[in-house]
Parts: structure tokens; sequence; C-alpha cells
């Protein structure tokens, strides 16, 4: 279980092709699977409202 180090909104797209770093803390956000980015395990995330 990941403790967040910092509260920072980081924008990741749901298909991002390259590992995603928090703005804040360096901490790795997400990682590329060739098709949907698998979020890291205690990531706190929301949907965009369109």
């Amino acid at each position: 279980w990941l403790v967040p180090c910092c509260y920072k909104i980081t924008t990741v797209f749901s298909h991002a092709q390259t590992v995603v770093l928090c703005v804040g803390c360096s901490t790795v956000l997400c990682q590329p699977t060739g098709g949907k980015a698998r979020l890291t395990e205690g990531c706190s995330f929301r949907r965009k409202q369109h």
C-alpha cells in the first residue's frame, strides 16, 4: 500500500504511452501496457467530466 506523499493533480490520459510521474514528488503514477495505461496501486484518480 502506497501512501501519497503529495496531493498535486496530474492529468494522465487513458492510453498514455510513456511512464507518467507525479509533478510534485516524482512518484510513478502509471505505466504503459500497449493499450490502456495501468495506474500504480494506491494512486487516487477521478474521471474527467465531459
